[in-house]
């Protein structure tokens, strides 16, 4: 057996373990108490046939020129490069600062490339933040890959490896189809050894561009069925990123972080004295399921202590996109303001469509943010002010980084546009501005902050409808020129929320294609979705609660003119699953339909805490395996912080008279409150019972407690 030295850092109920074998360091993460359970010839690497074969580097840097590990994988990946093989581990500092932990292990390769892990975690979150710091102190030399992070052996356990028992878990990820769990037990990509254990296998998928939601989410998770753990992580990821999983030395590793070279045309020029930092990775391990893992991941990039005063009890707000379909018209909006004051709204949300047509176009472009009179003909702060007279607050939609070819700015300022090979990136129409430049973010200074504060606008709903692509000029690569302008976006999001802190952002993205931790950390709120008035949406919020806080997902309500009672009820049930938005025609609606609104809203407002607090423990939605026909039953439960309350949403699309049994957990539990809850619920032995009405679309939401014990018991 070859020498093996071992460092282990406990993490709350995980342990860090530092493998060193051959001078190639892995990282493992195991939960605490299972360390002695690591079997060291998998983890060296030994082959069914007594050959070992090299370990997995925690450090995947490559550079331009490396050569890579003759296993047949040159041309598919940049990891295992003579870079990562040279890195030495020199020296692991462990600090503390108040509950945070911070650990730096820094690699040398005897080059002048310094590689820095560097690792940090609080007690609450359950999960470890890393990032990859690469400095250089040598000869200039080109970066091809910096990926966040690695995670070596999964499982590292004694016992043999069975690959019909490990399952790799991927969220896919589609316009209006966001979320969708995707799972196969890893025999089925060929995860297992060869006759000899040589020969690597991968399954690798990355996001090109600035659109980080397309295809799938940046996250990936591992669970073992025989031994009931799950590995998961994600990453931060605006723009370009890539996720790999490989099986090799007869176990998975899993990392990933922004697009390389082969992913996405990323290389940068690292010379004497500079350095580059990734994005961080949140990585967690857990005894328990799929849920239970993502679960610690949200709680690591949310902390709900965040929240503003005034989001605090995540009130209601109106959007009234799918009321006037970008035509919005004044008269229209003062009658739905009272009715959504009367429903208690907090923020009244207009939509696309309030500012004036561009040079020459017939429909509204974007680029020039300047109001139409047509909609507000005593200006936005006039309406504002009515707003705010009613007792909410004012919200505008944007989509400022994006340009019109119609518009004033795309004619006069040609310069401030991003240029693929010399050419203006114009998508049939769209074109975007290079946020790298400082005469950009003066622009926008003027014609995006200016006008939120000169209207008094308390929430702001920012949209991206369109995607840069590959990349742009202006730097050593397409992919780094993109790095560069979504770092100045971020950094104008920031701009934003410092000059009007009390500010309500909302980002949206068309339905959710920047669903990923940094832009959920900018955010106060994020679109879940376009699914806004079809029964998928169901299915799309539920999933989405594996990787975004329910406290941030807004959901739509679709109040349209001829919905009946039980539509309204599915639809208000929906946006329950997390910030409630209410949203299509209220004008004349029926007693009835306004009294079942109400109902919802003030329901809401009592299941606030588990929404903003808790955590999901249960989603099933098998019977569903279309998002655009489905019929079946899907439910969701939430578990209150202090495990004494649970939400329980349950669901009926095209199946009348539904019967659910819903596994509630052990001990004696009580129905609290409900809205549009069936007449035949009964909760006995950790079982919810009941039955849908006999209708198409249908929805509940029940909330249930601990049954209290009397006095003596």
């Amino acid at each position: 057996m070859v020498k093996i030295i071992k460092k282990q850092y406990e993490f709350g109920d995980m342990t860090g373990v530092f493998a060193t074998i051959e001078d190639i360091t892995q990282f493992l993460l195991v939960p605490a108490g299972t360390e002695d359970e690591i079997d060291e010839a998998r983890l060296a690497g030994l082959s069914p046939l007594g050959c070992r074969i090299d370990g997995e580097p925690m450090m995947h840097v490559a550079l331009s020129g490396d050569g890579f590990s003759r296993d047949f994988t040159a041309g598919a990946t940049l990891r295992n490069s003579d870079t990562a093989y040279a890195l030495r581990l020199v020296s692991q500092n462990l600090s503390r600062k108040g509950r945070e932990t911070t650990l730096v292990s820094s690699f040398e390769n005897g080059s002048g490339l310094i590689a820095r892990q560097i690792l940090k975690f609080c007690p609450e979150q359950c999960a470890v933040e890393v990032c990859n710091e690469l400095e250089n102190v040598g000869e200039t030399v080109t970066v091809e890959a910096l990926p966040s992070f690695n995670l070596s052996c999964i499982p590292p356990f004694a016992g043999e490896y069975d690959p019909t028992k490990i399952v790799l878990h991927k969220l896919l990820s589609n316009w209006s189809g966001e979320g969708k769990l995707y799972s196969v037990p890893v025999d089925r990509l060929a995860f297992e050894p060869s006759w000899s254990g040589l020969g690597i296998r991968t399954e690798k998928w990355s996001q090109v561009g600035t659109i980080p939601a397309r295809g799938q989410l940046p996250f990936v998770a591992v669970e073992d069925l025989s031994r009931g753990i799950c590995w998961a992580a994600a990453i931060e990821a605006p723009a370009s990123w890539v996720i790999e999983t490989v099986f090799r030395n007869g176990s998975l590793s899993i990392g990933g972080g922004m697009g390389d070279f082969l992913s996405a045309h990323w290389r940068k020029v690292l010379k004497k004295g500079e350095k580059i930092c990734t994005h961080r990775a949140f990585l967690t391990v857990v005894r328990g399921g799929l849920n239970a893992a993502c679960a610690r991941l949200v709680g690591a990039y949310d902390n709900p202590r965040d929240c503003k005063p005034s989001e605090r009890d995540l009130p209601v707000l109106y959007n009234e996109f799918c009321y006037s379909w970008g035509k919005p018209r004044l008269d229209e909006l003062r009658q739905i303001l009272q009715v959504t004051k009367q429903l208690g709204c907090k923020y009244f949300v207009i939509d696309d469509g309030w500012f004036r047509n561009g040079y020459g176009a017939a429909t509204r472009v974007i680029g020039d943010w300047e109001y139409d009179p047509n909609v507000f003909p005593d200006g936005v702060r006039a309406f504002s002010d009515e707003v705010r007279r009613a007792g909410m607050r004012h919200g505008l939609w944007f989509e400022f980084e994006g340009v019109s070819v119609e518009s004033d700015l795309y004619r006069e300022h040609p310069e401030y546009l991003l240029t693929y090979d010399g050419k203006i990136i114009d998508h049939r129409g769209r074109a975007f501005l290079d946020f790298r430049k400082e005469t950009v973010r003066e622009y926008l200074r003027e014609r995006v902050i200016r006008p939120l504060i000169e209207y008094r606008i308390g929430y702001m709903k920012v949209d991206y409808n369109e995607n840069v692509g590959l990349g742009a000029d202006g730097a050593e690569s397409y992919g780094e020129a993109l790095r560069g302008h979504i770092l100045g976006v971020i950094d104008f999001f920031r701009e934003i929320k410092r000059t009007l802190p009390d500010l309500i952002l909302e980002i949206c993205s068309s339905g959710g294609m920047r669903h990923e931790p940094l832009f959920l950390g900018l955010a106060d709120m994020v679109s879940f979705s376009d699914a806004h008035e079809n029964a998928s949406g169901v299915n799309v919020a539920c999933n989405l609660h594996r990787f975004v806080p329910p406290r941030k997902l807004q959901i739509w309500a679709t109040i349209r003119k001829n919905d009946s009672l039980e539509e309204v009820c599915f639809t208000a049930a929906k946006a329950m699953l997390g910030r409630y938005c209410l949203s299509g025609n209220l004008i004349g609606r029926s007693e009835e339909i306004l009294c079942a609104l109400e109902h919802s809203v003030a329901f809401y407002r009592g299941a606030v805490p588990i929404i903003r607090d808790g955590v999901t423990t249960a989603i099933e939605d098998g019977e569903i395996t279309s998002y655009l026909n489905g019929r079946g039953r899907i439910w969701l439960v939430r578990e209150s912080a202090d495990k004494r309350e649970k939400l329980v949403y349950a669901y009926a699309i095209g199946a009348p008279g539904a019967q659910f049994e819903i596994g509630i957990g052990g001990g004696e539990w009580q129905i609290l409150d409900s809205f549009h809850a069936p007449a035949d619920m009964t909760v006995q032995n950790g079982t919810l019972k009941f039955s849908s009405n006999q209708c198409a679309l249908w929805g509940c939401v029940i909330r249930i407690g601990a049954a209290k014990k009397e006095d003596g018991c």
